[in-house]
Order: structure tokens, then C-alpha cells, then sequence
């Protein structure tokens, strides 16, 4: 069984798929894109992220294991889908990193950091604006639109800062870990009303685009703060960049776009008490050897002929 393994991303521990016992395995790095598509051509399994291309030079391509957590790029290739191929990807690998990110986010907003950043840059300072803005976030409520692994990572971590917590998914979510129920979609709009922070964790699919538009955003508390950690194109961009300079929010941090790299002629460079983070939030070496011991242990899996963790539904999307 031949599995090519390429990308950033675990790639530091692709060692422990390289060390396993398993004689019927054969596993091939690459770096660059022609090495990919040399080695893929007689490959069964491909760790990395794919492309058209990738795929249509894979005939023997059986299971595809995604690095991230959200795949909208991958179902969207038609082969894929047309010759029934496996695609699971590495969802809980990023819930403790993102989750920290979040907070992180949150707390620069209501302590008011990146203000005491950029005094420090001029060298002033400046306490009574501060001292006028800061705000505690315990018993504050939070809203988490999206409760797999990333909303479960934010949540866990919510309850250490006496966070009072809501929640919607678009599925049942069975156990409600650190919650006392979680809603279904409908229930958005309640969800917006009622929470001081609303943290978006959901997949990007066709029914999440856009889903934050003027009209939901408009339904959140003007002290409200708005962080996004999943995926860019959840949120109308626009409609935010409005609501912020219009006052409507207490604030806004982004950690993904809809269009990445943000170009630098983007209007969400200059938008007034909005945080920009480059999708650093699922970073971190723990993550990364997560990711890779996800896949190791799917390797074991589809060895077996067991089912494999992470199966992602080629329709939703997640």
C-alpha cells in the first residue's frame, strides 16, 4: 500500500507514520508540487491537501486524510465525490490551540492590548481611557456558533472564567460536554441576542456562508464582541466592517478571512476595534503531532478494514 504524505503541516512528525510496523506499507514524502504528483500516480492513501489535480493523476487514490479540520476545498473537487473516494480529516486535533486563541482574542479586546500596544510603539503613557474601557469577562454570556471539536476546545476553556454558555449546531450533538444543552441552527437568532461574545466555530459550508449577515449581526448587543476562528466567508465582511464603524459592536477578532492572504488594499486593515490574526489560531507543535497521530491511528484502521476515524460526508461538507 503506497501513501504519499506531503505539506506543511504534522510534518515534523511524519516520522511516526514512517516507523510503524507495518511491511505492507510504503510511505513516500514530497516537497514540491511535481513531486506529488510523480509519487501519487500509483499511491492508495495521500495525506496533504489535494487538488483537481492531484486527483485526476491518482487512479489507484483510495482515502484521502486532510491535515485541517475543515475541508470545503476538498469536497468541492467533482472527482472526489464520482469515484466514492474516503476523505477524513483531523478534527479534535485543533480544539486546545484555537480555544486558547480565542480567549486570547477576546481578552486583548477587553483589556484593551493591542490599544497598549500601540502606545507602547509611541512611547506614551495613556491610563484614563483605559481605565474607562477595561472590562471583566466572568458572567459574561457566551454564544458558540458550532459545537464540534473547536466549539467544545472553546468551551472547556470558558469554564475556567466563569463563562455562562450557549451553543448551536447544525447537528445533534450527543453528551453536551460543558454545556447543559446545545440548540439546533433555528435557534441562532437567540443565541445573537442573549450572548456578550459569539464565537464562530462552525465548518464553511453552503448553508453557513454568509450566515452572520447585517441582519444577525444587527440582533447582537452594540457591547458585544464577535470572534471568528474557523473559517473566512461565515461572516459578511462587509456588513461587520459597517456594524463596527457604526458602533454596533464593542468589538470584533478575526483570525480568518474570506480571501487569504487578506489583500493589503482590504477595508479591514483601517476598521476601528477590529483584531486581525494571520489563521495562526490552530498553530502549535502539540497540534501538529496530533494531526499526524490521527492519521497514524487511521492507518491502523483502514489496515484493518475497521472504520476510520473522521469520515467526512462529501455532501455537508463536515
Amino acid at each position: 500500500m503506497k501513501l504519499v504524505m506531503t505539506g506543511r503541516e504534522g510534518e515534523a512528525f511524519f516520522h511516526l507514520v514512517e516507523e510503524m510496523d507495518l511491511p505492507e506499507l510504503r510511505v513516500v514524502r514530497t516537497k514540491t508540487i511535481a513531486e506529488t504528483l510523480e509519487a501519487i500516480r500509483d499511491a492508495e492513501v495521500f495525506f496533504g491537501p489535494p487538488t483537481g489535480e492531484l486527483v485526476a493523476a491518482a487512479p489507484a487514490l483510495r482515502w484521502i486524510q486532510a491535515p485541517s479540520a475543515g475541508v470545503e476545498h476538498i469536497v468541492r473537487i467533482p472527482a472526489i465525490r464520482e469515484r466514492g473516494i474516503t476523505v477524513t480529516n483531523s478534527r479534535g486535533a485543533h480544539g486546545p490551540s484555537i480555544g486558547e486563541h480565542a480567549f486570547a482574542l477576546l481578552l486583548a479586546m477587553t483589556r484593551e492590548l493591542h490599544t497598549c500596544f500601540r502606545q507602547q510603539g509611541e512611547r506614551r503613557w495613556y491610563r484614563d481611557m483605559l481605565y474607562r474601557s477595561n472590562r471583566e469577562i466572568q458572567g459574561m454570556t457566551m454564544g458558540i456558533l458550532g459545537y464540534g471539536a473547536l466549539g467544545r476546545g472553546v468551551a472547556q476553556r470558558a469554564q475556567g472564567f466563569d463563562l455562562n454558555l450557549l451553543a448551536v449546531d447544525a447537528r445533534a450533538v450527543e453528551g453536551h460536554p460543558y454545556i447543559e444543552e446545545v440548540w439546533p441552527s433555528s435557534r441562532l437568532p437567540e443565541l445573537l441576542e442573549q450572548s456578550d461574545v459569539v464565537v464562530v466555530a462552525t465548518p464553511l459550508t453552503d448553508e453557513t456562508r454568509h450566515l452572520l449577515d447585517a441582519a444577525a449581526l444587527a440582533r447582537m448587543k452594540s457591547d458585544a464582541y464577535l470572534i471568528v476562528v474557523s473559517r473566512g466567508g461565515i461572516v459578511d465582511e462587509v456588513a461587520l466592517a459597517e456594524a463596527l464603524r457604526a458602533g454596533k459592536l464593542a468589538g470584533a477578532a478575526l483570525d480568518v478571512t474570506e480571501i487569504e492572504p487578506l489583500p493589503v488594499d482590504s477595508p479591514l486593515w483601517d476598521v476601528p476595534n477590529l483584531i486581525l490574526t494571520p489563521h495562526t489560531a490552530g498553530a502549535s507543535a502539540p497540534k501538529e503531532r496530533r494531526v499526524v497521530e490521527i492519521f497514524r491511528e487511521n492507518i491502523v484502521r483502514y489496515v484493518a478494514g475497521d472504520p476510520l476515524l473522521n469520515m467526512v460526508d462529501p455532501v455537508t461538507g463536515f
